[in-house]
């Protein structure tokens, strides 16, 4: 029987191998609204993890990687499978499609309206790479070190007078 795509997007009950961390999965139709409903996903599952650190990053290269997915990767009537990941060293974004093409970075001309999404999930993540699948496809991830981010504590604040101290 063929599957048939719907407006809704199928969640996967979290998936939580011990051991191994913990993650989360969720599938997406091909649509121009997955990217936003991807990074709603990503974000409510790091919030519910505790897990805001690298909140805002992460929601950035989802955007980008699921963008990428639906745009070039994801054959029409097929989904794009979403996966968020907390290991002890590093949160990860896994975006799986089963297009054959793998994803490039380039340097657009100056006034290209797009082509700058490899470089942006570049330059936010700590690592990033494509690898492949178990039939077809590709993953594309990023990966953000917890040690390497983590805030720095604020210094004490100090109130007393302004000036030269001779």
């Amino acid at each position: 029987m063929a599957s048939r795509l719907t407006n809704q997007a199928n969640d996967a009950a979290p998936d939580l191998l011990p051991g191994m961390g913990r993650h989360r999965i969720m599938l997406f139709p091909r649509r121009r609204t997955t990217p936003r409903s991807a990074r709603d996903f990503v974000a409510a599952t790091l919030t519910e993890w505790g897990e805001t650190s690298h909140l805002d990053e992460m929601r950035l290269c989802t955007s980008e990687l699921v963008t990428n997915a639906v745009l070039h990767g994801v054959p029409v009537g097929r989904l794009v499978l979403v996966r968020v990941e907390s290991l002890n060293a590093e949160l990860r974004i896994e975006v799986h499609d089963s297009g054959e093409n793998r994803p490039t970075k380039r340097v657009p001309e100056e006034s290209a309206v797009d082509g700058r999404g490899l470089l942006i999930v570049a330059a936010t993540a700590d690592s990033w790479g494509v690898k492949e699948r178990t039939g077809p496809g590709k993953c594309v991830w990023a990966a953000f070190d917890r040690a390497k981010n983590e805030a720095a504590p604020l210094p004490p604040h100090t109130t007393g007078p302004q000036g030269d101290p001779t």
